[in-house]
């Protein structure tokens, strides 16, 4: 029986539209699709089901560094590639679909996307996890009654300079929209009598730090992976993750253990990787920490680097972080260079043109940084950051 791994980075938008490949999101996937072939290039690997080949020079960059990319499946290709087999074992970045064997297609399974859209919905995640932060204001809203109740018990706590944060269901992060108090009116109206879509409505806080627990699941059994931090703006938008020996992220998950206790009652059933968001933030002088800001129930960019730390074990720490849009034509001879300068091994995750020579917007790179560094994992992956921009840009 075939094994095949579906890197859909738009989990959550299959969730909320209830259909499978959204198109409009194919370019932001391809990301993951390299990313796993490069984390399953080793034998008996899963096979990646993408939507379209990785570009070439790419492929040559992995090769020169001892490193064979497999030949994905290409969606339009599957029930070719797949017309024999009766049973294939399916895996997922967020999982809700299966494999039909009459039809020699996927199609969404209800036995994984019906308890996904429980769980994975922010508005449930809110009703179930009501943290004791008195400063934090936090609204499930799926009708125009809840939005009356919002109002009505918390107008008296409202001030000119406050902000609020308007959150999806089910959303990439970072998407969420903003609001002063001026503003809520018209946004919620927007939500519920134009798009009909039900929201999450929170304090807009000033955070400081974010950090995310990773944790595995299996037979009823949640277990604590690693701890990670998430490097974000301070509007929560993703940028990267570092991972290694930090004392900050011990103290984090050390601090974490009765929260993560009430996340496996929860939800007893999941099975695969997962991972808890939380974050500080300032509140009256003081650093406050949002134990769970939100649970995801699939992959992440951490499940992801903890595999590929596991995969190609080397002391140190690590960093995925995320580079804009190269302006040059040969990054990746630029790429030999930046390691000479820096001693960094660096490693492009994704490729920075598409199959046709166009420019990716994003590109995701791993880079490896030596052991027994006493840098601040925050400003060293500003310096990265800045460096890669430097060194990729025209």
């Amino acid at each position: 029986m075939p094994r095949i791994f579906r890197p859909n980075a738009y989990f959550e938008e299959e969730l909320r539209l209830g259909k499978l490949f959204p198109r409009e999101l194919e370019a932001r996937n391809s990301v993951l699709e390299s990313s796993f072939s490069v984390l399953n290039s080793f034998p008996d690997s899963a096979k990646i089901l993408a939507h379209s080949p990785p570009e070439e020079n790419w492929i040559k960059y992995w090769k020169e560094k001892g490193i064979q990319i497999p030949k994905p499946i290409l969606l339009r290709n599957i029930k070719q590639s797949l017309q024999k087999e009766k049973e294939i074992q399916l895996e997922e970045w967020g999982k809700i679909s299966r494999w039909n064997s009459n039809n020699n297609e996927l199609e969404i399974d209800p036995a994984s996307s019906d308890p996904a859209k429980i769980y994975g919905s922010k508005l449930n995640q809110n009703d179930w996890n009501q943290e004791s932060n008195s400063d934090l204001i936090s609204y499930s809203i799926r009708t125009s009654e809840d939005w009356e109740t919002f109002l009505q018990k918390e107008k008296d706590r409202f001030s000119p300079d406050q902000k609020f944060v308007f959150k999806t269901e089910f959303g990439f992060a970072g998407a969420q929209k903003f609001r002063d108090v001026a503003g809520l009116k018209d946004l919620a109206y927007l939500f519920l009598k134009v798009k009909r879509e039900p929201f999450l409505i929170e304090t807009w806080v000033d955070r400081t730090k974010d950090f995310s627990l990773l944790f595995s699941a299996k037979n009823g059994k949640y277990k604590i992976e690693e701890g990670t931090i998430l490097l974000n703006d301070h509007k929560g938008k993703y940028s990267g993750t570092w991972m290694g020996e930090f004392s900050e992220i011990e103290n984090y998950l050390s601090g974490m253990s009765e929260s993560f206790s009430k996340i496996s009652k929860f939800h007893p059933n999941y099975e695969g990787y997962g991972s808890v968001d939380s974050f500080f933030y300032r509140s009256k002088g003081t650093q406050v920490l949002r134990k769970i800001s939100e649970v995801n129930y699939r992959w992440t960019m951490g499940c992801l680097l903890l595999e590929l730390r596991r995969k190609f074990p080397k002391k140190g720490n690590d960093l995925l972080l995320f580079l804009p849009k190269v302006q040059n034509s040969d990054p990746y001879s630029r790429l030999k260079i930046w390691e000479k300068e820096t001693g960094w091994e660096i490693l492009p995750l994704s490729a920075f043109f598409s199959p046709y020579r166009r420019p990716n917007q994003k590109n995701l790179i791993w880079v490896r940084l030596p052991a027994g560094k006493t840098q601040d994992p925050w400003e060293e992956a500003k310096i990265v950051s800045e460096s890669g921009i430097r060194v990729l840009g025209p």
